[in-house]
Formats: C-alpha cells, structure tokens, sequence
C-alpha cells in the first residue's frame, strides 16, 4: 500500500461522511484502487448508500443526456453537410430540367384517360409545380379549372379550403368548378383537421394535341 498518511487520513474522513471512492481518489490526487484499500474498514449507512446510488444515477443521466445533445449535434452536422452536397449536385434547375421534371410529374399523377389533361394531388408544392410547367409547356392560364375534392365531413369548411388553393395557385375561385365530396365519414379523427385541405384536381381545358404530346413524351421516358 503507498504510505500516504494524510491523505490516508482525509479518505477515511471523506468516506465516512458518505463520499464516493471515485470522488475521494478525485479530490486527492490518487487512484481509486488506493482509496478503495484505506476505506474497505468503512462500513456505510444505509442513508448513505441511498445518496451515493442517487448521486451515480443522476450523473449517468446526465452523461447519456450530454451523450445525446452530442449525437444529436453530430446528426445536424452532418444532415447540413448531405444538404449543401445535395444543393451543389442539383445545382439551378433550367427550364428543360423542369420541363423532363414535369413529364415524370404526369407520367405518376397525371390524368391518362378520356383525352383529359388534369392532375390531382394534395401537396401544395406539388401542385405549384405542375402548374409551373403547364406554363413551361404552353396551356395559358385561363384555361386552367381547379377543383377540390373533400371528405363530406368537411363540407362547411370548403369556402375556407377553396380559399386556401386560390392563394396557393394565385388562380381566382372564378376558375374553380364544383367541389367534390367523398361521401364516406371517416372514423378516425384526425389531430388537426382544420389543416385538412383535401385533394385539388387541376384541368387544362381545350388541350388535345398537347394531351397527345404528353404520351408521347412520357413512352419516351420509359424507353430511358
């Protein structure tokens, strides 16, 4: 055993206070296996005991909260790294870009029957973007008809929902048709229905040739 009295002595003080092995060793500068020798006579109370396992526990919560925050750190980090790499492969997307974008865009949403030109989805983004290539491929503007489709069980809210695509499409209600309301009631209820603004179903009017050209544009697509 190293011959230290006085620290010997303030170990065995500290210890029978209640003081954990790895704090003494800590505060005297020596190993806790040294500590562990001087104190193993000391018998600890029960009271004791109980502070020293609350103490241990408290500080492995907080090394698994700090292990955490780190992780977490580390995941931002490296989402923010993906994101600006991701940035950088997609670059600025030109017109044709978006317009092979639009293609793909119909060839999964769009309407393929009836020599109908329409699209249907409940994303916002979505829909501004097939909107921004029924620009790109020429269908003006006023001949686009929107219409919403709704659950009946939101039937009083369709003049608040019909608000909400005309500010998303910056296309007037003047150019909306009747809505549609699925007539079956849902049984689930949903956490926040008042952020429910159903399906919105875009028309180009007088388009047959375009329509044509739609399909053929996308049997292109899937020959690549």
């Amino acid at each position: 055993m190293i011959r230290k009295p006085k620290e010997n002595r303030k170990a065995i003080r500290l210890r029978k206070e209640g003081e954990s092995i790895k704090d003494i060793a800590s505060l005297l500068s020596v190993s806790p296996s040294i500590v562990s020798l001087w104190v193993r006579h000391i018998q600890l109370s029960p009271m004791q005991e109980q502070r020293l396992a609350k103490k241990a526990l408290n500080a492995l919560q907080r090394g698994r909260k700090k292990a955490l925050i780190i992780q977490q750190k580390e995941r931002r980090r490296k989402k923010n790294r993906l994101i600006k790499e991701a940035l950088r492969e997609i670059g600025k997307l030109s017109k044709r870009d978006i317009f092979v974008v639009g293609i793909a865009l119909y060839w999964a949403e769009g309407f393929k029957k009836d020599n109908r030109l329409g699209f249907a989805n409940s994303d916002p983004k979505m829909i501004k973007l097939f909107l921004k290539w029924l620009k790109i491929v020429g269908v003006p503007k006023e001949n686009i008809r929107l219409r919403v489709g709704l659950n009946i069980s939101h039937k009083e809210r369709v003049g608040k929902v019909q608000k909400y695509w005309e500010k998303q499409t910056s296309i007037t209600t003047t150019q909306f048709q009747k809505p549609f309301f699925q007539k079956f009631k849902w049984k689930r209820q949903f956490p926040n229905p008042e952020e429910y603004f159903g399906v919105l179903r875009i028309r180009a009017i007088n388009q047959g040739p375009l329509f044509i050209k739609i399909h053929a544009w996308i049997e292109e697509l899937q020959k690549s």
